[in-house]
């Protein structure tokens, strides 16, 4: 709970504390991925959003595999981010995600809250490249995705 207070207080502070005055949109895509003893996670992931001074919003449809004890499932989702720059290439990121996930045969939606840090760099002219570690507080039990997340990708800006 603790932990939950922080990062909205961040957030808060950092919207508030706003020290550049412009606006952009951008794109790009990212992949995440887990390993562990059990078996392995992936997920590909469009992104589409806007940057307003150090807050960068956005959308992003997904679409995951997971194959954890020989039995593989496959489920779909969205999620809604946003992202506080705290220096130059380091950033604050939480997200909401909705996740269409089978189980028993039946399809469920599930809910998660993933938090947690990330670095951007550029890499050419408006490209950056960028990963996250995020850790999910609301993580479901019927998750196809375990603790910690790790995702990395590509962002362009217009």
């Amino acid at each position: 709970m603790r932990i939950k207070i922080i990062f909205i207080s961040v957030f808060l502070l950092l919207s508030v504390y706003s020290y550049e005055c412009y606006s952009q949109r951008y794109t790009g895509g990212n992949v995440g991925f887990h390993f562990d003893n059990k078996g392995y996670y992936l997920d590909a992931a469009p992104i589409l959003g806007y940057k307003v001074g150090i807050m960068n919003f956005g959308v992003s449809p997904f679409f995951s595999y997971r194959e954890r004890n020989d039995v593989s499932r496959y489920s779909y989702g969205g999620r809604v981010f946003t992202q506080a720059t705290i220096v130059s290439g380091l950033f604050a990121h939480a997200e909401f995600e909705l996740s269409n996930i089978e189980k028993g045969g039946e399809r469920k939606w599930i809910v998660g809250l993933p938090l947690g840090m990330g670095f951007r760099q550029e890499i050419a002219p408006n490209t950056q490249a960028y990963v996250t570690v995020l850790y999910d507080v609301l993580l479901d039990e019927d998750s196809p995705v375990d603790n910690p997340i790790v995702r990395g990708g590509i962002q362009y800006n217009f």
